[in-house]
């Protein structure tokens, strides 16, 4: 049976070899997407109610299989296949970030903030570096949650000890919302501060990062030197 909407599909699929993604809607973005997983329904309706459902393109490529199989017209396998493009382009960010050499500080900055703004759940990276600044180790952790990140400030101290490491950066992503330090943001920072202080080894900064350029530094805002401050009083 010959699909009835096989010009339509067939026009957009020139116009994308043509001209790129650029001129297209996010609705036809979808379309394009469902023409692979739908062959003979009408993807542009389907398309619409994803986009109604979700609000934007980046909204419904976050949803989960669960939450997309509740617009009419996605089965399992679409849902499955439109989730699936979201880790893929994670993972080929991070494959071709890795592929760079991270051998200073910059490097490391640049790498973080590439890697951490692609992320859908809070992950952080630590960073660990000698006196000169010179960069050492890094290590990635997630929880695969949205809000919480499965990380102790022990484990951050027994690597520090392990790479002889002078000092530590952290960088974490808020996925929704603000970049402003959640009160367990700063327990955790407190915490970590003042246990590395105890092996002398220097937390350099926690850089929380968000949607685009926006971000918040514990150092620019001075919040390691409140700590700092804090820890000679307790400590002396």
């Amino acid at each position: 049976m010959q699909n009835i909407n096989q010009g339509h599909r067939q026009r957009l699929r020139e116009r994308y070899l043509s001209e790129g993604l650029d001129g297209f809607k996010d609705h036809e973005v979808l379309e394009l997407l469902l023409f692979q997983y739908i062959p003979y329904k009408d993807t542009n309706k389907i398309a619409h109610s994803l986009i109604e459902r979700f609000g934007t393109l980046a909204n419904v490529l976050e949803a989960s299989p669960d939450q997309l199989k509740q617009v009419k017209g996605i089965s399992d396998v679409t849902a499955v296949n439109i989730a699936l493009l979201r880790d893929v382009w994670y993972r080929y960010n991070k494959s071709v970030l890795q592929s760079k050499p991270l051998d200073n500080l910059s490097d490391v900055m640049i790498y973080a903030k590439q890697l951490l703004r692609h992320s859908t759940c809070e992950r952080m990276i630590v960073v660990y570096v000698d006196s000169a600044s010179n960069f050492l180790k890094k290590t990635e952790y997630s929880s695969n949650n949205a809000n919480t990140i499965l990380v102790t400030p022990k484990q951050i101290v027994t690597e520090a000890v392990q790479y002889n490491a002078s000092g530590v950066m952290l960088f974490h992503c808020h996925v929704k919302g603000t970049t402003q330090p959640s009160n367990d943001d700063n327990d955790f920072t407190e915490k970590l501060f003042v246990t590395l202080s105890g092996i002398n080894v220097a937390l350099i900064d926690h850089i929380i990062l968000g949607e685009d350029e926006d971000y918040y530094s514990y150092f620019e805002n001075k919040r390691l030197q409140y700590l700092l401050k804090k820890y000679n009083e307790t400590s002396g």
